[in-house]
């Protein structure tokens, strides 16, 4: 064999190589939107131009917010809530597909996710429009405002228009719109054909490959303990989502009440719940499903919510307060895909 051959027979050997025998390297990106932080993570065997991705995957969370945020005035969810017109709204495509998701979740779960909650929750205090944010409104106000919710006031039109059956109607997306700005990110990371990957924002989180240790991303879960991260059970996260509600995250006194008045509003009665639940974990496909689904389980609470998850076999975990102690609940779904030991 010549000279020239043997260069040319080893050269095609090292291309034919596969990546398993390539080093597998991690790449982690992170910045702030949403009003909290974002991290993505990613595992590959070619090397990536990290700045580029970063600043990609930022222009990404910024346009995805500048359309469903309620609370940045140059938003256009925000300005579709300013606006007093009943007459048909045009809207960008993504936000005309996040409201048809929030009809169908708002059906499946009886009323418990229903983002026309939000005068109601700039009533309670937790809003962006918000006056009262130290005092606890009362009935009366409460009843008022009830008369501009539910999902039947929003009718969603072809050629993505909406029209507001009532001017006061308001949206606030803040329960599935992290997890559909998550979904959003995970495409444009698999258009780029990176297929190991982890994206979080503000705690939800969706996962893709093996990760590390080739059987998933492991992930901790919240459950409003006060240890948090130390010691929390985990579940590997292998092309699936994970989102966590709980009262745990924002609350204000209530002087009615032995329990502070949490930001969790139930649509069906416009106060904060007040059932044992401290948090609750959902396991999705996607991370818009997961978001929406842990927060309408944790507005029905402890004994409706798991009747709704195991009637939609939903991967949930129930997490509930007793005295000093807290006490896990799981579906079925949930003890058939991971050993309990929490």
């Amino acid at each position: 064999m010549t000279r020239s051959l043997l260069i040319l027979f080893f050269a095609l050997l090292l291309g034919c190589q596969d990546d398993s025998e390539q080093t597998l390297k991690p790449y982690s990106l992170t910045g702030q939107a949403l009003g909290t932080t974002w991290t993505v993570k990613v595992l590959s065997y070619q090397p990536i131009d990290e700045s580029k991705l970063r600043k990609d995957i930022a222009a990404k969370i910024e346009e995805a917010e500048r359309i469903l945020s309620h609370w940045r005035p140059d938003a256009t969810l925000y300005q579709l809530n300013a606006s007093l017109s009943s007459e048909p709204i045009p809207i960008p495509p993504s936000l005309h597909e996040l409201l048809k998701h929030a009809k169908w979740t708002y059906k499946q779960t009886g009323g418990a996710f229903d983002p026309t909650i939000a005068p109601l929750v700039n009533l309670w205090g937790f809003g962006p429009v918000s006056t009262n944010r130290l005092s606890i409104p009362r009935q009366k106000e409460i009843d008022e405002t009830m008369q501009v919710t539910g999902m039947n006031q929003l009718e969603l039109l072809n050629g993505f228009m909406v029209r507001k059956k009532h001017p006061a109607v308001q949206i606030d997306l803040s329960a599935s719109a992290k997890g559909d700005i998550i979904d959003q990110v995970c495409e444009m990371l698999d258009r780029r054909k990176l297929g190991n990957y982890l994206v979080e924002i503000g705690g939800e989180i969706r996962a893709r490959g093996n990760g590390k240790s080739g059987e998933g991303w492991t992930i901790g879960l919240e459950d409003g303990s006060e240890g948090k991260s130390n010691g929390l059970p985990t579940v590997n996260l292998l092309n699936y989502s994970v989102a966590t509600s709980g009262t745990y995250r924002q609350s204000k006194p209530n002087p009615n009440s032995v329990k502070p008045a949490s930001h969790l509003i139930d649509p069906r009665t416009g106060h904060p719940v007040v059932h044992k639940l401290i948090a609750v974990n959902v396991l999705a496909p996607t991370a818009r499903d997961a978001d929406a689904l842990a927060t309408a389980l944790m507005i029905l609470g402890p004994e409706e919510g798991m009747r709704k998850a195991e009637e939609m076999d939903l991967v949930a975990r129930f997490c509930l307060r007793e005295g000093n102690e807290t006490r896990r609940d799981h579906t079925t779904t949930w003890i058939r895909l991971f050993p309990v030991t929490d």
